[in-house]
């Protein structure tokens, strides 16, 4: 009996005693199908309607997928092998009347397993595309349309409410979803079918089948609540409990091992229903957000509770940290399978018209809630803020940005972050609660330009004054100083934008505040300039915004408070000292905040610190900071006092070697007073 023949009768009259294992089923089918002539309609019409791929299951639809894939392939190579003559057909021609002899023998078989083989049949011609002579798209024209009507069909088998529809959908073999099954297997090829022929769907439908698979994946967050009463940190610890078992089974599920694809088809569902129906779309896009928030916070929770918040790998035993390895690998595909939806929808969102606007503040509020029930999880990836990967930063940074065009939700976020932190009942020192302080932080230092006076004086200060000064946890530390400098930094911006600021605006008004604030982290940053603490740019740059902030209050002697301060406590301290010499740093830094009244005072302050200092590598440097401040920032009212009084103190310090504008002009081939000249 032939090879074909034998095919055939597998696929008519399957025999779990006689049939082939799938991968040499899958060699036939692939050998075949490439190379049956006249046509493989017949073979294709056989395999669609075989039983042998029933009841569904993922390594049946996988193996008929590949091989159709692989079918692709083969018949190339054996187009290019054929002899060809002047009146030959081309071998783009000759391929499309192939694939079209495939779909005809599609017709008529079982929505899920022609939804299977379009798919690998797709896939095939996307991969080959880039070797045909002529790299024309519409080889594979047929194919995708047929894919999209598969796919429909699919949508109506599941789709359906009634009893009637519900006794037509489909059997799966050993448990495994029946609607997972069709969506992980398409998901790669409906990616690359172009968006015009994807919102032929019905996209509202085609977002709720997938976003259903997605949240069973994660068992709707409900897979970490009974972890703590399984979970015993000692030796004797069974790796048979109940609970190795869910959590394995839900790591390893198909779902969630091809969660990738998953979350790029429903971020492609989202961006192509808000592009062409956003009126449509955005109470089902929010509806999404809200089940990925849903399932942030049950995990948060049932994590604060099992106790392994708080445990260390030294604490875990040995027989339980493989299953910790499998929940945090749960823990990051929901991070990111998060960044992915919600990143689609809030990108797009910002598009649609001003009248739903609302809606995009809505769900930009969702997600920046969702990142923060997860900031456990976002901790270990270096936190939300200027340390997040790409992806992440992205998406963060999006929401804010929509949200802060809404001041109203804004203040209720912000409120609601730090009411959260204060009524927790967790001690702050809880891992759990630090990396969500962290995060609010870092969302709270976004949001300030927007933020009213009254929140900023009464929630957000004393929501970072006790982390001001704790340089034991480096990442609520220097986001509370982050958000500090955006308060002194929003507030300067709105004065140099809008003069008028000075006479009507009560948040640059109010003195009383702007006295309190000043002195309060003029002496915060002083106790901070030790070399544990903030670094030297962290130091320099703080006090550079803070000098500017002062400067532009109605009483400029705040100004010169700061001055006064740090050359203060540098008397204080021994001359070799690493912190003295930070300070000067500072000082310098801060020159061009200062008005031009002030510069006079400052400078002759700046040229004592660098004579007295000994050591000639800090004088060097100290130099070479102030060179580089008149350079880069001094501002233009400001700029010929200090051009003059930089080119009188040049002669003294270009005698003991001290004139970086010498060697800057000898490394670019200019003089030196030009660069000065330049200035």
């Amino acid at each position: 009996m032939s090879s074909y023949t034998a095919l055939l009768s597998h696929l008519h009259r399957p025999s779990s005693a006689s049939s082939p294992p799938l991968p040499t089923l899958q060699g036939l089918i692939v050998h075949h199908l490439s190379q049956l002539t006249p046509s493989p309609t017949p073979l294709a019409a056989a395999i669609v309607s075989s039983p042998l791929f029933r009841p569904f299951s993922f390594a049946k639809l996988d193996a008929l997928s590949t091989s159709f894939r692989h079918a692709v392939h083969a018949k190339l190579r054996l187009l290019k092998d054929e002899p060809t003559g002047l009146f030959s057909t081309s071998l783009n021609a000759r391929l499309a009347n192939w694939s079209t002899s495939l779909l005809k023998g599609l017709e008529g078989g079982h929505a899920i397993t022609r939804l299977a083989c379009c798919s690998g049949l797709l896939l095939g011609l996307e991969d080959i595309l880039p070797k045909l002579p002529a790299k024309r798209p519409d080889v594979k024209s047929s194919v995708e349309d047929e894919l999209i009507l598969a796919f429909a069909d699919v949508i109506d088998l599941f789709i359906s409410s009634d009893s009637w529809g519900k006794q037509f959908q489909p059997i799966s073999e050993g448990g495994e979803d029946a609607l997972t099954l069709p969506l992980i297997i398409s998901s790669p090829a409906l990616l690359v079918v172009p968006p015009e022929k994807i919102v032929a769907l019905p996209l509202q439908q085609m977002l709720s089948l997938v976003v259903r698979a997605t949240t069973q994946a994660f068992v709707h967050g409900a897979f970490i609540s009974t972890f703590s009463s399984y979970l015993e940190f000692n030796p004797e610890f069974k790796s048979e409990a109940p609970i190795y078992e869910e959590i394995n089974a839900i790591a390893s599920s198909h779902a969630m091992v091809h969660m990738g694809s998953l979350s790029k088809l429903c971020s492609r569902s989202i961006s192509l229903y808000v592009d062409y129906r956003p009126k449509l779309a955005l109470p089902p896009v929010h509806e999404t957000f809200r089940a990925l928030e849903t399932i942030a916070r049950k995990v948060e929770a049932g994590w604060l509770n099992s106790g392994l918040a708080e445990a260390n790998e030294e604490s875990i035993a040995p027989a339980t940290r493989p299953l910790v390895t499998s929940v945090w690998a749960i823990f990051k595909t929901l991070l990111f399978c998060t960044i992915m939806i919600t990143e689609a929808g809030l990108s797009t969102s910002v598009y649609i018209p001003p009248a739903f606007s609302h809606s995009s503040a809505a769900l930009a509020l969702t997600t920046l809630r969702t990142f923060s029930h997860l900031a456990f999880v976002i901790e270990k990836f270096g936190g939300a803020g200027y340390g997040a990967f790409a992806e992440l930063k992205r998406c963060f940074y999006l929401a804010l940005d929509v949200l802060a065009n809404n001041p109203d939700e804004s203040e209720q976020f912000v409120k609601g972050l730090c009411d959260e932190m204060w009524s927790s009942g967790f001690a702050s020192t809880h891992p759990m609660q630090r990396a969500k302080k962290a995060f609010a932080l870092s969302a709270i230092e976004q949001l300030v330009s927007v933020l009213s006076p009254t929140t900023i004086q009464t929630i957000i200060l004393p929501f970072c004054s006790s982390h001001l000064s704790d340089y034991t946890h480096r990442g609520e530390f220097e986001s509370a100083h982050s958000v500090v400098l955006a308060i002194f930094s929003s507030r300067s911006k709105r004065i140099v934008q809008d003069a008028s600021a000075r006479l009507d605006d009560p948040l640059t008004l109010d003195s009383a505040f702007t006295e309190r604030m000043v002195p309060f982290y003029l002496q915060c940053l002083i106790e901070n300039s030790s070399d544990e603490r903030l670094n030297v740019t962290q130091l320099r740059l703080a006090f550079a915004v803070l000098v500017k902030s002062a400067s532009l209050t109605r009483d400029p002697a705040l100004a010169w408070l700061c001055i006064s301060s740090i050359l203060a406590t540098c008397k204080e301290l021994p001359q070799d000292s690493h912190r003295r010499h930070r300070l000067h740093l500072a000082l310098i830094s801060s020159l061009p905040s200062l008005p031009l009244a002030l510069l006079p005072q400052a400078l002759s302050a700046v040229k004592d610190a660098i004579d007295g200092t000994r050591d000639d590598a800090s004088r060097k440097e100290l130099v070479e900071a102030l060179f580089q401040e008149i350079m880069e920032n001094v501002g233009d009212a400001e700029k010929e006092y200090v051009v003059q009084w930089w080119r009188e103190r040049r002669v003294e310090w270009s005698i003991v070697g001290l004139d970086p504008a010498v060697r800057d002009g000898e490394r670019s081939g200019t003089n030196g007073s030009d660069i000065v000249s330049r200035l």
